[in-house]
Order: C-alpha cells, then structure tokens, then sequence
C-alpha cells in the first residue's frame, strides 16, 4: 500500500474565500430585486404614447399655418316696432230725468206711468250704442228716493231710488249731479241720490267735482262738473259787474278742475257745464267765451246741457265743444214743444274717440248720432201735432232723412227754426194739460 502526503490549507486564506463567497452571494440577491422592482414599475406606470420623431434628412417640414377664430359678423338692430294704437269710445248725452213733474204725477201719460218697473224701456232702441263704448256720460236731472219730499216749486223732479237701474240697463256708467235741479229737495235728497247710484255702481259726481274713470287698463278719462249758477235765467237777474264776477269765479273753478284732474293722472279731460238759454239753438255770448276758455285753459272736450234743445259742436284750440246735448230721456214733458217746434224733440249721442299711442292719448275724431227723443215721432217724421206724445223711449233717426238732416244742421250750426219761448209763467198750458 502505497502512501501519499497530506496538504494542508492556511487559516488566512480561508477567511478571505469565505468573504468573497459572501460577498458573490449578496450581489446575487442585489441584482435579483432590482430586476423584480424594475418589472413592478413598468406594470404600473401609464402607457406613455410615443411621438413619432421627425426625420433627421430630408426636406424640412414647414408647418401649415392654423386659422384663428373667425369673428361673427354685428348684427343690424332690428328697429323698435310702433306700439299699435288703441281706441276708445267716449259717449255723451242730454238731460236725463227720470221723473215727471210733480204736478203731472200719477197721470196716464207720465214718464212713472209709462216705464213702471221695466228698467230696460227707456234705453231698449239706443242701448246697442252705450254697450259697445269705453264710457258714457249722461246728465241726471232729477233726485232718486224713496222718501217723501216736496218743494213750493212746481218743477222739481223725484223719482224713486231704484230707477237708478235705468241707467245700468242702458249701459251708462257716469252722471253729472252739477245742474239746477238735483237740489230740488235739498241734501238729504241730494245724498239719498248718490246712494242709490252707489247701490247699481254708477259714478257720478256733482257741484265743481272730479272724477277719474278707468277700467281694464284703458285711458284714465277725467271729468270735471260744473253749474255755479250760470244758466240764462240765473244770470238774467244779475248786474253787469256781477255777472262778471261769476264768470270770473267760474274761470277760477275750471282752471283748479282741471290741475285736480292732471295731478290724479288723468289721459283725457272732458269739462260737464251746465249753462245756457232754455229753448234756444245757439249758445250765449257767456256760454262761447266759457267753454273756449275751458279748451284754452287745457280741457279736451267741454259737454254742455240745460237748453233742451241741440245746439253747434265746433272743433276749437285742438278739443272739441257741444255747445249742448238737448234732452234724451225727458219726463219733463210729455209734449216737447206743444207741437210746435219740431226741433224739440230732436237729440242725439255724441261720440268721441280717443286714442291711445304708447302713452299718449289724443282726440282721434268725433261724431253725432241724430236722435228723436221719442219713438212715438217715428224715425223719418218731422211733422208734429198736439197730440203726439212722449213716449220716453229715444230712438235714432234714419240716416239721410229729413229728420236726420234736421239735427245734423243743428250740430253744424245752420238751422234755420225759430227759438222756443218758454212762458214760465203760464209754463203748465205749454205742457198740453
């Protein structure tokens, strides 16, 4: 058996195998993470997208230019369209009074007797006229009441309370109280007329009053109401210089009127005076200088009544003037004119139209519609007789007649027919009775 030697390592050189043996293992594991970290990373980073990169030869790329926003073009204001006119109907009338005289109460013929209790009867063939307007205005000339009264005068006019519903069945939505006659019986009769107009909604209003009427947003109507005495008769039995005076005091109240009614709104001002000559077709030289004074002063339309009769319309200053409106339903006489005058029974509605542009309002026109004051005349007729009657029921005349064109002359100024005298003092034989 053969034998080899034995060889035999340092201590030295073991430690530093063992060290670098470590140190291999450890660079490894090292490696090892960082290739794991690196994958980890890549799966959670979001997709970056790649730029494709332009060429480094070739041509070089000139961008196309890029078009800004494009301005849109002004628009042409459209013009402020017109406001579109509105218009509106202003309807007048005479003397409506509603009762006979007192000496002729109970009689077969009088206005009580012949209406009875039939409200619609005295406006039933002109009502279609009042019912189509914006307002109309009518001149009450008695006392409505219940109550007894009398008077030492023999023509003083009461009639019950509930005749205030003729005037509603005939559409009529104003009165004026300012006349001779609705003090007949004094203020307590006066009050327990207003009362009873209240009662049925119709709006009044009386000596030197104002009103403003509006409904369902058309124009503001403003009415002033004046008497202060100035009839003929009253006047007659004053001196020059009194006579003066109350013109100038009635100056006075109409100008104050009418700044009453402009500081309250009104768009149209129409001036009720109750003046004039009983019987007569032309106004009096007061009664002219008056009511072109009321124009002047800035009225639109100045309304007279008291004459009974129809008398001139002019055009003046820019308004308009009735000079007066006559009677229309008259239970003051149940034979106007003891057959004698036919003009006495000749009446009418007179028409003003407003209209309104924007905010402005102005006197359109006007116009008149001829009228009998009693369907018993017939609408053609212009003969009369002692026996034809008033039957308190106003109808229109036929366009074109002669009964027509008889009033219409009136209007215009160019009647020929003689004044009526009233005899006051043997006035009752001129009532046919």
């Amino acid at each position: 058996m053969q034998h080899h030697p034995s060889r035999r390592v340092s201590v030295p050189a073991l430690i530093v195998f063992c060290l670098l043996a470590l140190a291999l293992v450890v660079l490894v594991a090292v490696r090892a993470v960082s290739v794991r970290h690196a994958e980890s990373a890549e799966t959670l980073a979001p997709a970056v997208s790649q730029s494709p990169v332009p060429p480094t030869s070739g041509p070089e790329f000139t961008p196309e230019p890029t078009a800004g926003p494009t301005a849109a073009p002004t628009a042409t204001p459209e013009p402020t369209p017109e406001p579109s006119p509105e218009y509106f109907t202003v309807s007048m009338v005479g003397d409506c009074t509603l009762a006979e005289a007192k000496t002729r109460r109970g009689w077969g013929t009088a206005l009580q007797t012949v209406v009875g209790k039939n409200y619609d009867y005295p406006f039933a063939r002109t009502v279609q006229y009042f019912a189509d307007d914006y307002l109309s205005i009518a001149n009450l000339e008695c006392n409505l009441s219940d109550k007894y009264y009398d008077s030492i005068e023999q023509f003083v006019f009461l009639a019950p309370a509930d005749y205030a519903n003729i005037l509603t069945a005939g559409s009529i939505e104003f009165v004026t109280l300012a006349n001779n006659h609705t003090m007949d019986f004094g203020q307590n009769a006066y009050n327990d007329t207003t009362a009873a107009l209240d009662a049925v909604g119709v709006a009044y209003a009386g000596e030197d009053e104002t009103y403003i009427y509006e409904k369902d947003g058309g124009v503001k109507v403003g009415i002033y109401c004046l008497y202060n005495q100035l009839t003929y008769n009253a006047m007659s039995i004053l001196s020059a210089q009194a006579q003066e005076q109350l013109v100038a005091a009635s100056r006075q109240k109409i100008a104050a009127g009418l700044q009453s009614l402009e500081e309250a709104g009104a768009d149209f001002t129409i001036a009720c005076l109750h003046m004039g000559r009983e019987g007569y077709y032309e106004p009096t030289d007061v009664q002219t200088e008056l009511c072109r004074y009321t124009v002047d002063a800035g009225f639109n339309a100045v309304y007279c009544t008291h004459t009974h009769r129809l008398q001139p319309a002019e055009s003046y200053n820019g308004g308009v003037i009735f000079y007066g409106l006559g009677n229309f339903i008259f239970g003051g006489h149940t034979n106007p004119g003891n057959g004698t005058d036919p003009g006495a029974y000749d009446t009418g509605i007179a028409q003003l139209t407003l209209k309104r542009v924007g905010g402005e309002v102005t006197l359109d026109s006007y116009n008149f519609i001829p009228c009998s004051l009693s369907s018993t005349v017939g609408p053609d007729s212009t003969v009369l007789g002692p026996n034809t009657l008033n039957n308190y029921q106003p109808q229109p005349y036929t366009e074109g007649g002669d009964a027509w064109n008889r009033a219409m002359s009136m209007l215009n100024g160019t009647y020929g027919g003689a004044n009526y005298q009233v005899d006051y003092g043997n006035v009752l034989s001129a009532m046919n009775g």
